[in-house]
Parts: C-alpha cells; sequence; structure tokens
C-alpha cells in the first residue's frame, strides 16, 4: 500500500530527494529548450547555405528568395523556445526562492508546468540572441538583391 502525502501545507527540506529530484527536473527542460534553440539557428544556416549554394549551381535565381522561408520559420520557432526557457527560467526561480524562505511544500512537488505569455514571445523576438541572426540573415538577403549579388552569383559562365 502506497503512503499519501500529509494533508496541509508540509514544508519539505532542501536535502529532501523529491525537491533535489523537481530541480533537476526543471534544470533538465531549460537546457534541452537552450539545446533546441541553439539547433534552430545551426539549422537555419545551414539550410540558408544550401538553398544559396544550389541556387548557384543551378544558377536559378528563385531558389535564394525562397531561402527566406526558413529564415521566417526558424525565427519563429527560436523565439517561441527562448519564451519557453524564460518562463521555465521564471518557474525555477519561484521554486528557489520558496526553498530559500522555506514554504516549499508537498503542493510544489513536480510543479513543472510554465505558461508562455504573448508579451514573453514578443520579448524574445528582439532578443540578442534572435533579431541580430535572423534579421542579419534578411538583411544580407536584401542587400544581395539590390546590390546586384544574386544575379551575379546565379549568372551563366562567360564563354570565350
Amino acid at each position: 500500500m502506497m503512503s499519501s502525502p500529509p494533508s496541509g501545507p508540509t514544508v519539505l527540506s532542501v536535502d529532501n530527494p523529491a525537491v533535489i529530484a523537481h530541480i533537476n527536473l526543471l534544470q533538465g527542460i531549460i537546457n534541452r529548450l537552450a539545446n533546441n534553440s541553439a539547433s534552430c539557428k545551426t539549422w537555419c544556416l545551414a539550410l540558408v547555405g544550401a538553398l544559396v549554394s544550389l541556387a548557384g549551381a543551378t544558377r536559378i535565381p528563385g531558389i535564394v528568395s525562397f531561402a527566406l522561408v526558413p529564415v521566417v520559420i526558424f525565427a519563429f520557432v527560436d523565439s517561441m523556445y527562448l519564451a519557453q526557457e524564460r518562463a521555465y527560467r521564471g518557474l525555477y526561480g519561484q521554486i528557489v526562492d520558496k526553498l530559500r524562505n522555506g514554504s516549499y511544500s508537498y503542493g510544489d512537488v513536480y510543479k513543472a508546468g510554465a505558461r508562455v505569455k504573448l508579451s514573453g514571445v514578443f520579448g524574445a523576438l528582439t532578443s540578442w540572441s534572435i533579431y541580430p541572426i535572423y534579421l542579419g540573415l534578411i538583411a544580407m538577403y536584401l542587400i544581395a538583391y539590390f546590390a546586384g549579388w544574386i544575379h551575379l552569383l546565379t549568372a551563366a559562365p562567360v564563354q570565350k
């Protein structure tokens, strides 16, 4: 027969195995979200590079314009990962505060739901880890387009 937790707000100590497991759970979630965010940037840069190379190899300039699609998609996904990571960091901070002031109870054990607010998503879009990468890629595309570099890249070689 399993024992049920005591009723009422019983305070748990910092060295309780459930408390340690809870903190480790939150740290693991935060680490996975941060790794996924880094993967978004890696995949986006690799995909854009591949599409630009394909455009040069096939001499089709429209492929370079298509490279903007993954930039926009990965920017959105990456900002959602960052917003979720920030929400979990907030939850982690709340749990640590409860541990510090001695109010962590059975009701807090394994609380792992962190809601993302709309303001958090907009805040993530303006983060130093989001906009320089994705806005930089869009800016480079616009510079290349208006400077004529895309057509230079995809122009047929001159025959002698």
